[in-house]
């Protein structure tokens, strides 16, 4: 997904495409949407079309689409369900066709190469949905989506999570458990957004699914449902009986809910960013080996993670539970 990208682009597509020669054109599929950009997005994924052709990889790149119509105020419910359908019209290739285990799906990122096999390999390729870390001008980006193990809200700030194994996970620089992530780029498993007819058997469990939260837009479903029946998912908007919630937190949260699929990881060593001086901040300088010591075994978090950024007068300051009325269990 695409839009008004010229500035990251040429770095993406190097970068992708060194992925894509690491893992072989032949075992890859590209999927792009790019729609309403108002500078050289189109043109340089057109060049990058090309650029695939000669390689070999198959793909579907569009293009000034304009199958979704871009709603007049992005802002709010709206904005939610028109990201969803373009992230579920970047998905028709596999939807469609199947083929596939996994999918990686990133965002408008500066990210290395490196960094997106450190994605597949975490935890040796033992995972159901993983995440890279993504960071702006405070700390941690997008903290919207992100939870930890116990659903919590974390911290901008390293070692981000409060909950015991995630903070020490983070410490050691290694994946940690997560209820929900996406920031920046995640990889996670193909089949529940197969068609039932397009799964393999023995891939998503066939033992009864649990209950549904009474707010899930699915409940009630039937007693027997195992998740290796369950319909495809899509990337959805919340209800109105949901929090209020992005397309990339309900997708974690649907994952869990309806397939069962409970290994969600955070890894923080894949570090990306939407602004290039963010990126190198925090990929380069924040990760110095003379940084990283002082941090690990000198600073030590020194609970950096429980700090609180106030803004504004004490009359005026309100918290935001960023939608953490989400059952967790």
């Amino acid at each position: 997904m695409f839009r008004d990208n010229e500035a990251v682009l040429p770095y993406w597509i190097k970068e992708i495409t060194k992925f894509i020669y690491y893992a072989g054109p032949d075992n890859i599929f590209v999927s792009i949407v790019e729609s309403n950009s108002g500078d050289k997005s189109p043109v340089l994924l057109e060049e990058f079309d090309a650029q695939l052709e000669s390689m070999g990889v198959a793909r579907r790149i569009l293009t000034r689409d304009t199958s979704i119509p871009r709603p007049p105020d992005m802002s709010g419910t709206p904005r939610i369900e028109f990201l969803s359908a373009v992230r579920n019209r970047v998905m028709e290739p596999l939807v469609e066709k199947g083929g596939y285990e996994k999918v990686i799906f990133s965002n408008d990122i500066y990210i290395e190469a490196e960094s997106v096999v450190e994605l597949l390999k975490s935890r040796d390729g033992d995972w159901d949905f993983v995440c890279g870390l993504d960071f702006g001008y405070w700390g941690l980006y997008d903290l919207w989506v992100i939870r930890d193990k116990a659903g919590a809200i974390p911290s901008t700030n390293w070692p981000y999570f409060l909950e015991w194994t995630g903070l020490h996970a983070i410490m050691r620089d290694d994946p940690a458990p997560a209820f929900a992530c996406w920031n920046g780029i995640v990889a996670f498993k193909a089949e529940p957004f197969l068609p039932l007819e397009l799964r393999t058997p023995g891939r998503l469990s066939t033992s009864p699914s649990k209950p549904l939260a009474p707010t899930h837009p699915a409940f009630p479903q039937p007693p027997d449902l195992t998740p290796a029946q369950t319909p495809p998912v899509r990337f959805r908007a919340s209800t109105e009986k949901e929090c209020y919630s992005s397309e990339s937190f309900n997708l974690p949260y649907d994952f869990r809910r309806q397939f069962d699929l409970q290994n969600i990881y955070v890894n923080p060593r894949v570090i990306n960013a939407y602004v290039w001086e963010y990126y190198v901040w925090y990929k380069y300088l924040l990760r110095h080996w003379a940084v990283k010591w002082w941090m690990e075994k000198i600073e030590n978090g020194y609970e950096m993670q429980v700090s609180k950024l106030v803004i504004g007068g004490p009359d005026g300051i309100w918290r935001w539970d960023g939608g953490e009325c989400h059952p967790v269990c």
